[in-house]
């Protein structure tokens, strides 16, 4: 299989006053093209900082991520940039959507960003809610939406840009059963088609256990649950 991102004993640490926090020590572990992995841990165990690591929005104390075998802390500002635009996609919890903007120019962001052509980008911004079931909820400000569907505009909007891995943290979070197993289908079918893969904090333990591994950070340590 193909290894699309490694993390090669990944530290970090923050000073507080006085006290030094390790958040996250020695942190090893190989992505395999199209996986799904899960990271549970308690509330403060790092895992929020784990994905800002891996989506280099923070810097390590110490250690490697590599992307396809380059270190993503030895690029530019502006290649981190091009990395995070063109290689990765990002959902969060509580979905970060611009509200000014329409669900299609939400979506159609990171292409534009990327410098598509905006008829471009408005295509295929267009075709992926369609994708997400949200055909009819193009012109629909983020206030004009429920929360499932303020999720699939996020989860479009991450993968509009066909990356190699999706970061999600706490996708299902405030989402009712239903939409939340809505969610993971198309986890699952974005993984099938476009082999994407996957790295999802979550506190779910019933979502985590439809995923390929499931990893759990304890004590800043990293360890892969067994099934």
């Amino acid at each position: 299989m193909t290894v699309v991102l490694k993390s090669i004993d990944l530290c970090k640490s923050y000073v507080e006053g006085e006290n030094h926090v390790d958040v996250l020590q020695n942190i090893n572990f190989e992505l395999n093209a199209g996986e799904q992995v899960a990271v549970l841990g308690n509330s403060g165990s790092g895992k929020s900082t784990l994905l800002h690591l891996l989506g280099a929005l923070d810097t390590p104390s110490s250690g490697e991520v590599q992307f396809q075998g380059e270190n993503i802390f030895s690029f530019s500002p502006r290649q981190q940039a091009a990395f995070r635009n063109q290689s990765l996609g990002f959902v969060y919890q509580l979905h970060h959507l611009l509200p000014e903007f329409s669900a299609l120019e939400n979506v159609a962001m990171p292409l534009l960003i990327g410098q598509c052509a905006k008829s471009e980008a408005m295509q295929r911004a267009e075709s992926i809610l369609q994708r997400v079931g949200l055909a009819s909820r193009l012109s629909h400000r983020p206030s004009q939406l429920s929360g499932g569907e303020r999720q699939r505009v996020a989860i479009a909007r991450a993968l509009v840009t066909n990356p190699a891995v999706v970061l999600a943290d706490e996708p299902t979070g405030n989402l009712d059963d239903k939409t939340g197993e809505n969610i993971y289908q198309l986890i699952r079918e974005f993984r099938h088609d476009m082999n994407t893969s996957f790295v999802v904090v979550t506190h779910d333990t019933r979502l985590a256990d439809k995923l390929d591994r499931v990893w759990e950070i304890r004590n800043g340590a990293i360890q892969e649950q067994q099934a």
